[in-house]
């Protein structure tokens, strides 16, 4: 009989009701969007404000969720880096070229 070392694994399971839990949140969060936008009842300052607070806690959702940055691996969290790195870097050219 062999024997084998597993480490004990400690990431959070996933689950279908975990991600049908994070999509029913995404679904509610892009309703009050929209609610927000098509009532017309805030200033544009206020519907803006709201818009963005939404969809930050929307990409905090879809990224913990779907694309597993919750773990314990670097390199996911590395390449998004990266590419948050490169876009920003490319805005500021490209809008220093125009100016």
């Amino acid at each position: 009989m062999t024997q084998t070392n597993h480490k004990e694994n400690r990431r959070p399971r996933e689950t279908a009701s975990r991600h049908l839990f994070s999509f029913g949140w995404m679904i509610l969060l892009t309703g009050i969007a929209f609610a927000t936008v098509g009532t017309g009842f805030f200033s544009a300052s206020i519907t803006l404000t709201v818009i963005l607070v939404l969809a930050f806690l929307q990409l905090i959702l879809q990224l913990t969720t779907f694309m597993h940055l919750d773990r314990r691996s670097q390199l996911p969290t590395l390449f998004m880096a990266s590419g948050i790195g490169f876009s920003i870097i490319i805005v500021v050219a490209l809008w220093a070229m125009k100016g």
